[in-house]
């Protein structure tokens, strides 16, 4: 199953796809950040570009925009929308592959992975929800507070760093929820409430949101807002280059990688599933040794397993990926015995224990 593309990109900064250097995926350049107050003024710099684009889209979905936090220019705009029954993907980076495409040399190739889950409708109350995943950049990503954290989920606005931007998560589908004025705007955004995973929610990772309303911290956001946006730090993909024990009883599946050069398997946890597992030349990605195919993208496919579904997430790799036979797709939904086609070379299946 694949899923349906974003919708709406728009790159303002003077960005040209197609030129983007094949450098380093990594970059050791910090840029300076700025305070917390500063991030009103970034919304309100960036409201006039994309107001008119996001009243467009009266279905549920997520507007993502990115600003630079040093110049207060818009980096561009990337519009998902919802689909039932169907994961809908957006890659942010310095690859012109990524959808919201950034030409800024503190980004990685590919930094940021946004995931919207499927809707139950396509009524403007619908509201959707989404996750924003660090790929295991060195610089990571960190929230508003500048506080660092590898992933979240959230079912209202968020509002992340990364790389030199400040990049807003804006819930979309509602026309009125863009009134004229950018502090209006602001001032009607749902307070955003952040809190740990792993310390406030007992009941493991894939719980759900409605779970953790009643034990929030202090929230941050205009004092007007009358409702609030749960925002959830979560793990982001595991780290491969240490060993990762795996219980007898938690172990998922088997991925099984075949290359040109080469044939292996991983034996993958649950936990890790949940969290994320990349897969890529990278040394840091799962299976990085797998195969010995150049074609794979360092950093080349996500697999996340989302309220019992796995699924696959090409990261903007250069040669995608696909069912056997199929398309190129952003989104894949993997089954038992589901074989990918990654790159030019390398097939993989899963395999549920």
């Amino acid at each position: 199953m694949t899923s349906a593309k974003t919708i709406g990109v728009d790159l303002w900064a003077g960005q040209v796809r197609g030129n983007a250097p094949n450098a380093p995926t990594m970059m050791g350049r910090v840029v300076p950040r700025l305070r917390k107050l500063e991030v009103v003024q970034l919304f309100e710099a960036a409201y006039p570009r994309i107001v008119d684009r996001c009243r467009e889209v009266d279905e549920p979905g997520v507007a993502i925009v990115a600003v630079d936090e040093r110049t207060a220019q818009v980096g561009g705009l990337v519009r998902l929308r919802a689909r039932v029954d169907r994961h809908v993907a957006a890659i942010v980076g310095r690859h012109d592959a990524c959808d919201l495409y950034l030409a800024n040399d503190s980004l990685a190739l590919r930094h940021l992975a946004i995931l919207v889950d499927p809707v139950q409708s396509w009524a403007k109350a619908s509201e959707a929800r989404f996750r924003i995943f660090d790929l295991r950049t060195a610089e990571g990503m960190r929230d508003e507070e500048d506080r660092p954290l590898r992933g979240l989920r959230a079912e209202g606005p968020a509002v992340v760093r990364a790389g030199g931007y400040v990049i807003f998560a804006l819930p979309l589908g509602d026309p009125t929820d863009w009134p004229a004025s950018a502090r209006d705007a602001w001032d009607c955004l749902p307070q955003r409430v952040y809190f740990d995973e792993l310390e406030c929610i007992p009941d493991g990772t894939d719980v759900r949101l409605s779970k953790v309303h009643a034990a929030v911290p202090a929230p941050i956001s205009a004092p007007s807002a009358s409702r609030n946006s749960a925002v959830i730090r979560t793990h982001g993909p595991w780290d491969s280059s240490v060993d990762l024990p795996i219980a007898a009883d938690e172990a998922a599946g088997t991925l099984s990688v075949v290359g040109p050069h080469g044939r292996g398997r991983l034996h993958i946890g649950r936990s890790a599933l949940v969290d994320g597992v990349l897969l890529g030349r990278y040394a840091r990605c799962d299976g990085a040794g797998l195969g010995g195919d150049g074609s794979l993208s360092r950093v080349h496919v996500l697999l996340l397993l989302v309220d019992d579904r796995l699924i696959a997430v090409d990261t903007a790799s250069t040669y995608g990926s696909r069912l056997s036979g199929g398309a190129n797709a952003r989104v894949l939904q993997l089954t038992s015995e589901t074989e990918l086609e990654l790159g030019l070379k390398t097939q993989i299946r899963w395999r549920w224990r």
